[in-house]
């Protein structure tokens, strides 16, 4: 059988007969077999060009053929940082679908700046599951660049490749992430995410908190450590509450002494204020002196207490320094 065009001797349509082997389904194209063979009905190729840099991925509708196309997305993540890499591009971004990828992800020096989003509206995860580790290899005297959007994480780390020479910036968007991150020097962006895993920096750590993803931080209380510097930018208040208690004996009538509280998150540069719990308790005053790295000092001065002995209950108000104006 041949497959044949009439075209109309008014307008400018053709039409077809349906002379091709198989059954002519609309939509689909009449392709040629070679030289002297018969054509046959074929779907066309979707989406072959990549829009922008921009690999799509999703683990339950892939194709047999994947192109990394928002009609023929790949399978896995890592199928789609190597496309990226096989096209010479230094950035990408990967949008995937909803479900749970547990591969591992290696991602080479080659791409200086990945973003992977999650393929849902900000803050609505959909059940896009990140939960194979990432490691990601940067230049020696280079920053390699991760943008993690709309995911859970629950990976075990996210790290470079050589944590003792490689840096990383991360920035989390809409995330909730269980992995612990390292790198050597280390930024990290936080912005409406909960990260509950550790940050390790093997030289110096800065990270960068909003007002959500700060109050999340003192919820569930990460490790955030530098070998190095550790700095905080706040792009929102940074402020936390802490009950405790003012236990000090022999403060005479009259006298002034100081009190060190333990507080971790406290850093040099923060400020403190305070609030005694029983407002019946007006035999004393107290106030904020200063702060160092994980240490609150208060200051107490006994009005007309005859014991001299304290063990009142207080809050203290901590605003940690760093603030940006964006």
């Amino acid at each position: 059988m041949v497959a044949r065009l009439r075209v109309s001797t008014s307008g400018s349509a053709a039409r077809s007969d349906d002379y091709g082997d198989g059954v002519a389904t609309a939509g689909r194209l009449l392709t040629s077999g070679g030289p002297g063979l018969v054509p046959t009905w074929t779907a066309p190729v979707v989406g072959v060009v990549p829009v922008a840099q921009t690999l799509f991925v999703d683990a339950v509708n892939a194709p047999a053929v994947p192109t990394g196309t928002l009609g023929a997305p790949f399978q896995t993540i890592q199928q789609a940082v190597n496309q990226a890499v096989a096209n010479a591009w230094t950035q990408v971004e990967i949008f995937v679908a909803p479900a749970t990828y547990a591969d591992a992800v290696a991602i080479p020096v080659a791409l200086e700046d990945v973003i992977i989003s999650g393929w849902a509206a900000p803050g609505t995860f959909l059940g896009t599951i990140l939960g194979g580790d990432i490691t990601y290899t940067s230049l020696p005297a280079g920053w390699a660049n991760l943008h993690l959007r709309n995911l859970l994480v629950t990976a075990a780390n996210i790290t470079v490749a050589d944590p003792l020479t490689q840096d990383l910036y991360i920035e989390l968007d809409h995330c909730d992430c269980a992995a612990a991150i390292s790198a050597f020097n280390f930024d990290v962006a936080l912005w409406q995410t909960n990260q509950t895993g550790n940050a390790t920096a093997g030289g110096a750590l800065s990270v960068e908190f909003d007002g959500y993803s700060w109050a999340r931080h003192v919820q569930s209380t990460p490790a955030f450590t530098g070998a190095g510097s550790y700095a905080r930018h706040f792009f929102d208040a940074g402020q936390d509450v802490l009950p405790t208690t003012a236990t000090i004996n022999g403060v005479a009538i009259g006298t002034t002494a100081f009190l060190d509280i333990a507080t971790p998150l406290v850093l040099v540069d923060d400020h403190v204020s305070t609030r005694v719990v029983d407002p019946a308790a007006r035999d004393f005053i107290i106030g904020g002196h200063c702060c160092t790295a994980g240490q609150a000092t208060i200051w107490l001065t006994n009005l007309s207490r005859v014991s001299t002995n304290f063990a009142d209950d207080i809050e203290l108000l901590i605003h940690h320094n760093g603030m940006q104006q964006e």
